[in-house]
C-alpha cells in the first residue's frame, strides 16, 4: 500500500485540508493509487469539525485515515464517535510512506507507483487482478508502464494486449469501461490490484466475470435498475415509468410500507419487504443514492454506538 502521510501545518499552507483534497490529492488522482493519512491532534480536529458535513462528503469517498499519538484517548473517542478511521501506532515495514511537503515536485508523487514496481520480472509487463468494489474477482490483465500511467491520469482501466502487442482501452469496443476507484499492489511490487466499477460486462463471452457469472444480490438488482432507467422507454418498462413519476413512487413507497408493517406471517413478510426494496431502490437510482453510500452511514452509526 503507497501512504501519502500529512501533516496538519502542511495543509495550511496549501490552503487547507479541502483545498488540499480537491485541488491537488483528487485532482492529480492520487487518491487512485495513494492512502491519505494526515497527522492530528485534539485542536486540530476542533477547527476541522466546525466544518463537518463538508468533510463527511470528502472523507467518505476516500480511503482516509486519522493518524494520532496512543496517548490520546479523548482525540481517539472523539474520532470514533464521527466515524472516521485512525491509525494510533507505526505503520507496518510493507507500506511504502510519502511524506508531503508543499514545496516537493508533485510529479514525485505522480510517479511514485510506476517507479515502485517490478516491471522487469515480467520482461516490462505485471499481471493485474481486476476485481469490482463488492469484491467479485472479474478477470486478469497486464499492465504495462505506459498502461498504468494513463489508467491513473484518466481513471478508466487500460492494459496491455500481449496477444496484439498494444495498449487497449477496456470497454473501448464493447461499452463495458471499467472506472478505477483503487490501485493497489503486492509484497513483491510485481502484481497489482484494481478495484473499479464495472460497467456492463467484463468477459468476451458476455458474462459479468470471466471466472463465473455474477451471482443475484442487491448490487446486481441496482445495476439493473441503472440501466432499466436509463436505456428503457416508458412504455415498455414499470421501472422507468416510476423514476418519472414520483408521486406514483412515493404513493407505492408508502403503500408497500403499511403492507410490510401488516405481514401475515413470514412468508407474507418477505414477499412485501421485496416489494418495498424494489420501491426504494428505483428511488435510490433516482436520486443518485447508491448502496455504498447507505452501507457508509450504517457504518459510521455503527462506530458511533447508535
Amino acid at each position: 500500500m503507497l501512504i501519502l502521510k500529512v501533516e496538519m501545518k502542511d495543509l495550511e499552507q496549501v490552503g487547507g485540508i479541502t483545498q488540499f483534497i480537491k485541488e491537488i490529492f483528487t485532482k492529480r488522482n492520487w487518491d487512485v493509487f495513494c492512502t491519505l493519512v494526515i497527522k492530528i491532534n485534539k485542536q486540530d480536529f476542533e477547527k476541522l469539525d466546525l466544518n463537518r458535513k463538508e468533510l463527511n462528503e470528502l472523507f467518505w469517498n476516500l480511503d482516509l485515515r486519522f493518524d494520532i499519538d496512543e496517548d490520546q484517548c479523548e482525540l481517539k473517542n472523539l474520532l470514533n464517535k464521527n466515524g472516521y478511521r485512525i491509525i494510533t501506532h507505526s505503520l507496518p515495514n510493507f507500506y511504502e510512506v510519502i511524506h508531503f511537503d508543499p514545496k516537493m515536485k508533485y510529479s514525485f508523487i505522480d510517479d511514485r507507483l510506476l517507479n515502485l514496481l517490478d516491471f522487469d520480472k515480467g520482461l516490462g509487463l505485471i499481471p493485474t487482478v481486476v476485481q469490482d468494489q463488492n469484491n467479485t474477482v472479474l478477470m486478469l490483465a497486464y499492465s504495462s508502464k505506459a498502461s498504468l500511467k494513463q489508467t491513473i491520469s484518466t481513471r478508466k482501466a487500460i492494459y496491455f494486449s500481449r496477444s496484439r502487442n498494444k495498449l487497449w482501452i477496456k470497454g473501448e469496443e464493447s461499452g463495458n469501461y471499467q472506472e478505477v476507484k483503487k490501485i493497489l499492489f503486492d509484497c513483491d511490487n510485481d502484481a497489482l490490484l484494481f478495484k473499479v466499477e464495472q460497467c456492463g460486462y467484463a468477459c468476451h463471452r458476455g458474462t459479468y466475470s470471466c471466472f463465473q457469472d455474477r451471482e443475484f444480490s442487491l448490487s446486481v438488482l441496482y445495476d439493473i435498475l441503472v440501466d432499466r432507467i436509463q436505456n428503457s422507454i416508458v412504455s415498455n418498462s414499470y421501472t422507468k415509468k416510476l423514476a418519472e413519476d414520483n408521486k406514483l413512487l412515493l404513493s407505492k413507497i408508502r403503500e408497500e410500507s403499511l403492507e410490510v408493517i401488516n405481514f401475515t406471517d413470514k412468508d407474507n413478510l418477505v414477499w412485501e419487504i421485496a416489494d418495498l426494496t424494489y420501491f426504494i431502490l428505483v428511488l435510490m437510482v433516482k436520486e443518485g443514492v447508491k448502496l455504498q453510500d447507505i452501507l457508509n452511514e450504517l457504518g459510521r452509526r455503527r462506530k458511533n454506538g447508535n
